[in-house]
């Protein structure tokens, strides 16, 4: 299996059609799509069903109760079988060469993370992001969701439960296990923004997450032997995130 494509839903009825056919109809077909249903109270998961019975070589489902996205992606990667791992947030759709042309690009260059830009759609709207280009790979956007990584490096990753932040805690991490990044410049991911979306919004209590998530990120520099390599680069995410 090339690459396995992990989906987390909730409560998102109105848009996971979208999403789920932006997958299944990928030129790259030696893939699969692993969606998890977080407990949903309207149709996502009698959609996500659906789906399964008429793809069912392509898309597994499965259900649990509710606890945050980040649970839903680490059960997910119990069943993952994919050289390489990409996640997609279910109200969220995808060019279909996206995870072609970026497994072209990992295989050719030997990456162990393939990066490309992200396109924003408000109501009014829309933000082009190319944020395939940065001076420094800790600079990049921390959304794990641009980006494939290629399983055999990321092994030892799991989303921080019970926390905000968790793409910047698991792609800094990546990020600080291989310098074998390559990029592909081209908006293949698209952002559904929503008014209730986690990052937009004013819950200050939450937003102190971040302070978990850098000591985790320290706490891991350290326990890989990295905290020399990463000292400034761990203190700019400090200066960056919190001041």
């Amino acid at each position: 299996m090339k690459v396995s494509v992990i989906v987390p839903v909730f409560n998102c009825e109105n848009y996971l059609e979208k999403c789920l056919l932006s997958l299944l109809n990928q030129t790259q077909k030696d893939m699969e799509i692993i969606a998890v249903d977080d407990g949903s109270m309207d149709n996502s998961l009698a959609i996500l069903r659906q789906y399964e019975r008429d793809y069912p070589k392509q898309l597994k489902v499965f259900a649990k109760e509710n606890g945050g996205q980040a649970s839903a992606r680490n059960l997910a990667l119990k069943y993952a079988k994919g050289e390489y791992y990409g996640y997609v947030d279910s109200d969220d759709w995808v060019e279909p060469d996206m995870y072609e042309q970026m497994i072209k690009m990992a295989d050719e260059n030997e990456s162990d993370i393939v990066i490309c830009d992200m396109v924003d759609h408000y109501p009014n709207k829309t933000i082009y992001h190319h944020s395939s280009e940065f001076q420094n790979k800790f600079m990049v956007t921390p959304s794990a969701c641009n980006k494939i990584f290629k399983s055999s490096f990321v092994k030892c990753l799991q989303f921080p439960e019970g926390l905000w932040y968790e793409d910047f805690e698991y792609t800094t991490k990546a990020l600080m296990l291989t310098d074998k990044i390559s990029c592909v410049a081209k908006g293949f991911y698209h952002c559904h923004c929503r008014e209730v979306s986690t990052m937009i919004n004013h819950n200050a209590p939450k937003n102190l997450n971040m302070i978990h998530v850098l000591d985790h990120l320290y706490d891991f520099a350290i326990e890989q032997k990295l905290q020399k390599k990463y000292k400034d680069d761990l203190e700019y995410l400090v200066l960056e995130h919190i001041i």
